[in-house]
């Protein structure tokens, strides 16, 4: 997925301020990869998120942890599997 720059406060200011709060998110693209594989009774899911492993964020923290920008997740990996009774 793509999404584009956009404004983190409603003033739409493009420079930011010393405490991070304020200004501009840059555009970023994310790509995850996912499957599921099933038979008969049993489904097998699995996929990997932010495939690329770009770094990104999406929003400003203006509390806890602090505040600035929260970074986005690393690549990470899931894996489940079901059984139908």
């Amino acid at each position: 997925s793509y999404i584009s720059e956009q404004f983190s406060d409603a003033s739409n200011a493009v420079l930011g301020n010393s405490s991070g709060i304020i200004g501009l998110i840059p555009a970023y693209n994310v790509v995850d990869l996912s499957f599921v594989f099933e038979i008969e009774k049993i489904s097998i899911e699995s996929g990997i998120n932010n495939l690329l492993n770009i770094d990104y964020f999406t929003r400003r923290a203006v509390g806890y942890p602090g505040p600035g920008i929260i970074p986005s997740p690393k690549r990470n990996y899931y894996l489940s599997l079901q059984l139908t009774l």
